[in-house]
């Protein structure tokens, strides 16, 4: 009989639970599931967001392979732009379209399409490549201020060194030559002894600074250099 009495007392207790922490319960079931399929759809919309993209890049890389940049890939690339830039296809097809305008002699084309692809990118690697082909272009086009505008914006410190030999080129050709001097002197030192022949050359031909420490330093890498080719 007390056996009894005990497990209606369980059922009389889990009824008064439920009465009070039903309502809740359910409600946070809910919620939790809504939760699990709201991520789920979310997922499943980025990832066919994604491919659409990769798609409408795929037709414009074809165009680009045969240098066809007709009305259709305009608009194709102006979709990417305008409707997938959270993707890393609208920078990745405006550099490819860069490329193809530059092959065919439309520089301010493959400007348009560089500065696009700067703005554009969302990953570093496909940035820094975009800017440092759109400061070579336009110290082509001597077009010095805008490159250092370019060169001196924040960028990873892993292309240092690249961005240093390339304000010494625009330096030099501009005529600084005391800047230049310093910068081919901050690429070699962060390049070390990787700094290739190239460089030290453009920085000897500019001779000695001041001090004569960055010549010392431009000719010690030089003179490692020359042991690796004679080892």
């Amino acid at each position: 009989m007390s056996e009894y009495e005990t497990e209606e007392q369980q059922v009389e207790a889990l009824k008064k639970w439920w009465k009070e922490n039903g309502s809740s319960l359910i409600v946070g079931l809910f919620v939790g599931v809504s939760a699990l399929f709201g991520w789920r759809y979310y997922e499943e919309q980025n990832n066919a967001h994604a491919i659409i993209g990769s798609d409408l890049y795929m037709q414009v890389m074809q165009s680009a392979s045969v240098q066809t940049i007709d009305e259709k890939t305009v608009d194709i690339h102006n979709q990417l732009i305008n409707e997938y830039s959270d993707t890393p296809y609208a920078a990745l097809a405006s550099l490819a379209l860069a490329k193809t305008e530059y092959e065919k002699d439309n520089v301010d084309g493959a400007i348009a399409q560089l500065e696009l692809a700067v703005k554009h990118a969302n990953d570093e690697i496909t940035k820094q490549i975009a800017s440092l082909r759109l400061v070579s272009i336009y110290l082509e086009q001597k077009k010095y201020d805008d490159a250092l505008a370019l060169l001196n914006m924040k960028h990873d410190a892993a292309y240092d060194a690249q961005y240093e030999e390339l304000k010494g080129d625009v330096y030099s050709a501009s005529g600084d030559v005391a800047q230049a001097r310093m910068a081919y002197d901050n690429a070699i030192n962060l390049q070390g002894v990787a700094a290739s022949q190239w460089l030290i050359l453009k920085r000897q031909n500019l001779g000695q600074s001041g001090t004569g420490e960055s010549a010392r330093t431009s000719a010690s890498a030089l003179n490692i250099q020359n042991s690796s080719v004679n080892l």
